[in-house]
């Protein structure tokens, strides 16, 4: 496969997979990429209903339960393939030691070694394409000269979508080693084909992205490839629940329970609402009753993380501090939540 990842591949292959990625820059060979797809897709479509409880159609609903275990959230990956590498060889602080601000363990498991013992979750809140930060507008503003060519250049986009799809390798080959301990959830701009509809919209920000990413795809990978990636994203959970929090890409739009979130295939507005909401655009109640309907009693003292818009320095509070952004696209930050322990950011955003 692309990544070499494959079902029950441990700990040691993983990182090793990892650290090549990490460094790779073209894109991956059509055929091996095809094939772990397709091993992705069957994962996601198996997934257990205690995981992902089932819709009226019998498939996985929208909806993650995640096992009450330490818990590692990360923010819009955006080809960001390196630090999602060095996440899987973080050594994180579970212990009682733990007194917060930025850092990182200096010694015990690495992180892919307590997912492969069952004893952590990795929980990605989406966005694998399009790169941001730094130097990004620049690149992709050479890149649309090559797209208005017809791709007779395309060095520029063939740096750009090898970062995106090692990135992506990686993220399915995490999927395949471990499917109950690393999750991901789909963010607004993992939409291949730029489409409008199924609570998707086209996008664009320094360039015309989302187009370029699309045309890209279909002309060196092909239509049935594309469309195959297309229904992987369209797999992908939307929101996870865990024991004192919640997580989406983006704060929720409207007030939403178990139920709708579970039926999102029949519900568009649901995945739009829980991957494009704009600042400030959010219903006034819908993070303290999303809360309140998720968790029950368990959410006092709760939070709901997301990232879709970028933050300056580590976090951002939102919805009266119940919700808490913290993508930051020029700093390397995760949450790491641990059972039992009320969420706090100020002391659970680290820096691996």
């Amino acid at each position: 496969m692309a990544g070499q990842g494959a079902p029950g591949a441990g700990a040691k292959e993983l990182l090793l997979t990892a650290r090549r990625l990490a460094v790779r820059r073209r894109p991956p060979e059509p055929r091996g990429f095809a094939a772990l797809v397709a091993a992705a897709l069957a994962v996601l479509g198996s997934e257990p209903p205690e995981l992902r409880p089932r819709d009226t159609a019998g498939l996985p609903g929208g909806l993650l339960d995640l096992p009450d275990l330490p818990t590692v959230l990360v923010p819009d990956l955006h080809t960001r393939v390196d630090f999602l590498a060095g996440l899987l060889a973080w050594r994180p602080p579970l212990g009682a030691e733990r007194t917060g601000g930025l850092g990182a363990a200096k010694a015990g498991p690495r992180l892919a070694e307590l997912l492969e013992r069952g004893e952590a979750c990795l929980l990605c809140l989406g966005d694998a394409f399009h790169s941001e930060g730094a130097g990004a507008e620049r690149r992709w503003r050479s890149a649309h000269v090559e797209y208005q060519s017809g791709w007779a250049a395309r060095r520029v986009m063939d740096g750009e979508m090898g970062r995106a799809l090692a990135c992506v390798e990686l993220i399915l080959d995490a999927k395949l080693a471990f499917p109950r301990r690393f999750h991901y959830l789909k963010g607004n701009h993992d939409n291949i084909a730029n489409e409008r509809g199924r609570g998707d919209h086209p996008f664009y920000k320094y360039a015309e992205e989302g187009a370029m990413a699309s045309s890209w795809f279909e002309e060196f990978y092909g239509p049935e490839l594309k469309a195959a990636y297309r229904d992987l994203e369209l797999s992908l959970p939307l929101l996870a629940r865990g024991g004192r929090f919640l997580a989406s890409h983006a704060e929720p739009a409207f007030a939403l329970g178990p139920e709708a979130v579970v039926e999102f295939r029949r519900r568009p507005e649901v995945a739009e609402a829980l991957t494009w909401t704009r600042n400030d655009a959010a219903a006034p109640d819908a993070v303290e009753a999303g809360l309140a309907a998720f968790l029950g009693d368990r959410a006092a003292g709760a939070r709901w993380f997301g990232g879709h818009r970028p933050v300056a320095g580590r976090y951002a509070l939102r919805a009266g501090g119940r919700f808490v952004q913290f993508h930051n696209p020029d700093r390397r930050q995760v949450v790491l939540l641990l059972p039992g322990v009320e969420p706090d950011p100020e002391r659970d955003i680290l820096a691996p």
